[in-house]
């Protein structure tokens, strides 16, 4: 597998105007739907270390296909967000199939080692500011550009959410109060706005010097940008940090000032509130589906069964943000 791969991109960016070898191919992550490697590419110039990612080739409502991931990195760049320089995009049956070549950016995307090596010490302390200013560079692209992307408005969101909880048929009383908490608010507040869709620890390259890049888009849409500004806040990405608001890094005050730095968008912390509560169902629900896909047998995976104890910290979560004064 690995020596034809290899050979299929050295074809392609043959094709692409770059002749050379491909060396120490390694895969990173692997699935039904996506796989990522990273490999050497040399010539008679120089070598340098790139990226691979993969897809299916097949449409799914939840992520967009991997050239077209591509095309909307390509167009963020462009509004000086730190992302990943794509080299070139294959599409269709030909070539590697639906994928897209990127140049490695050098650093961590692990949140235990982001948060507690001494090497990102300085970065921790810019961190929050800088994934502030990031996020709004994002959301401030012009949609005119971003045809291809899927629109989610929030309530529909909230329906297909509540609908797969159901599915289920595990009545979960912190659940179904969340759902009609959320029935009650106001999302009319905010312009429809690029949205990353997983914006966290683990989909953030940090260097010593911090924010390096934002990679894997395949969960990028059309919507609130308040649903970004909330994901990054949940609990669940403080990654036992809880003190610290932001990915268990910084404070929600240096988060939003990031924000403000480079958005006209003024943000109340508590409206942030209402999208942590989202983010977190939105999480428990993602939860049950990975444990359900393993109990129905569709997956035999150990990691899909352990998952399952998340759905009980979410309600956690949700009782200390609804009932206990939590952030």
């Amino acid at each position: 597998m690995s020596e034809e791969l290899q050979l299929k991109i050295e074809e392609f960016l043959l094709k692409n105007g770059s002749k050379g070898k491909v060396s120490e191919l390694v895969p990173l992550t692997g699935g039904a739907s996506a796989e990522t490697w990273s490999f050497t590419f040399s010539n008679k110039n120089k070598s340098e270390r790139m990226i691979l990612r993969r897809g299916s080739g097949k449409k799914s409502p939840l992520a967009v296909l991997k050239s077209e991931e591509a095309l909307i990195q390509q167009k963020v760049k462009s509004s000086g967000a730190p992302v990943p320089t794509i080299v070139a995009i294959s599409s269709g049956d030909k070539d590697l199939g639906d994928a897209y070549l990127m140049r490695l950016i050098p650093g961590e995307s692990i949140a235990r080692k982001i948060l507690r090596d001494k090497k990102f010490s300085e970065a921790r302390q810019k961190l929050a500011f800088q994934c502030g200013e990031a996020l709004a560079k994002i959301h401030s692209v012009n949609l005119n550009d971003f045809d291809q992307v899927p629109k989610k408005p929030i309530r529909e969101e909230l329906k297909r959410l509540y609908l797969t909880y159901r599915s289920f048929e595990q009545p979960l009383p912190v659940f179904e109060y969340a759902f009609k908490w959320l029935d009650k608010q106001d999302f009319t507040t905010r312009n429809d706005a690029l949205v990353h869709g997983d914006f966290r620890l683990g989909n953030l390259m940090i260097d010593e010097s911090g924010l390096a890049a934002v990679i894997d888009w395949e969960m990028v849409s059309i919507g609130n940008p308040m649903l970004d500004i909330g994901w990054m806040c949940i609990n669940s990405w403080r990654f036992g940090q809880s003190e610290k608001v932001v990915g268990g890094f910084g404070d929600l005050e240096e988060f939003l000032q990031g924000y403000s730095s480079i958005s006209d968008e003024k943000i109340d912390p508590e409206e942030v509130k209402i999208w942590q509560v989202l983010g977190t169902l939105r999480w428990g629900v993602i939860c049950l589906i990975q444990v359900y896909s393993h109990l129905n047998g569709d997956v035999n995976s150990l990691e899909k069964a352990a998952i399952g104890r998340r759905v009980s910290e979410t309600e956690i979560d949700l009782v200390d943000l609804l009932f206990l004064g939590g952030k």
